[in-house]
């Protein structure tokens, strides 16, 4: 290969690159409503710690129905504060209004604690939710071998 053969090509695309184009501004958009915004070194052992204030922020979202929200507070008292039996309640929310992940989370949870009935009910739910792999979980669940 000649080095023309690329040199060529790298200076016409340089070229062009430089005629046509004008510098856009870079604004970032702001966090959405339902985004957890954590507070600068807010750590605990590498997971990001959300603040007092956004705690109670993302459970007042949860209470008027965000699904995301109340996610959030799950996974948060979960991994941070070590409260299963809150964080359950908060994930329980979370599915009943929708969100698919919630609701495979309590499909193998349900598992976990052989309650078939209850894991049955939830990979339900996911599948009707679109999640990826709730499919497959019903059929096992109703087809055990």
């Amino acid at each position: 290969m000649r080095l023309s053969s690329i040199v060529l090509p790298l200076a016409m695309l340089a070229l062009l690159a430089s005629a046509g184009c004008k510098q856009i501004p870079y604004s970032p958009l702001p966090a959405p409503p339902t985004g957890i915004r954590y507070e600068p070194g807010a750590n605990s052992a590498g997971i990001a710690r959300m603040s007092e204030t956004e705690l109670l922020r993302q459970k007042r979202l949860a209470q008027g129905g965000d699904k995301r929200a109340a996610f959030n507070v799950y996974r948060h008292l979960r991994s941070v504060e070590n409260d299963d039996a809150q964080a359950r309640d908060w994930l329980i929310l979370a599915a009943d209004l929708g969100h698919a992940p919630a609701q495979y989370n309590l499909a193998q949870i349900g598992m976990y604690e052989q309650d078939s009935a209850s894991a049955l009910y939830w990979a339900k739910r996911a599948r009707a939710s679109g999640y990826a792999h709730a499919a497959e979980l019903v059929q096992s669940l109703e087809n055990p071998e």
